[in-house]
């Protein structure tokens, strides 16, 4: 489902993991994970971590950019032994912390519940990410900018699956919304993307999404 993304390092010490949806490991002075697959590919996060010689107690946060099981699935076993706090934002944190079930394909309906450490508000930079706040494909979805290196990391604000676009609005709480986030994204000033679905992008993704947004 990650549709494109395989492992690789896209940027020096930015680590993409082809999990259900994309996991990234930021490595330097500090150790980002963000998102964690479902449950299901839990073993493929760890291997991936451990190829880069990193453990989950060496984590410093574990950003969840929204609840879908897709995305928060694996959550639980990464953060049972590791000292990372868990970052959301703090429409999501509610739902992240409580066991749910969703209709959907059986392999993302687990999601067993983690209480979230950092609630997260738009614009607030946390362990060196900029929160931007991207709803529309669930309330309280977020983006996260990392400036030091011009990357985005969009979670499911954008789709590259079948070249740059939406999400599918049959996954989207408020389509319209869901467009408005990309119009916002397109004024920061990046050149990298990560997004939850589809292939990373080098080089030249802030020109993609702006012009992706002046189509929606």
């Amino acid at each position: 489902m990650g549709g494109g993304a395989q492992d690789m390092e896209l940027l020096k010490g930015v680590h993409v993991i082809d999990s259900y949806a994309t996991t990234a490991l930021l490595v330097d002075d500090r150790l980002v994970l963000i998102d964690t697959g479902i449950e299901d590919d839990t073993r493929k996060i760890l291997e991936a971590l451990a190829r880069v010689k990193v453990r989950p107690r060496d984590l410093s946060t574990i950003f969840i950019t929204h609840t879908h099981p897709d995305h928060v699935g694996g959550l639980a076993t990464i953060k049972r032994d590791s000292p990372a706090k868990v970052a959301a934002h703090r429409i999501e944190a509610e739902f992240i912390s409580r066991k749910k079930t969703y209709d959907g394909p059986p392999r993302v309906q687990r999601h067993p519940g983690t209480p979230v450490d950092v609630l997260l508000e738009d614009g607030q930079v946390y362990d060196g990410l900029r929160v931007i706040a991207t709803p529309g494909h669930t309330r309280g979805s977020i983006s996260l900018l990392d400036e030091s290196r011009s990357l985005l990391l969009a979670g499911d604000a954008l789709n590259n699956e079948a070249g740059l676009g939406p999400m599918d609005d049959r996954y989207n709480v408020d389509p319209r919304q869901h467009r408005e986030s990309i119009r916002k994204l397109a004024a920061f000033p990046f050149e990298n993307l990560i997004v939850g679905h589809g292939a990373p992008i080098h080089g030249g993704a802030g020109a993609k999404v702006a012009e992706l947004a002046k189509r929606l």
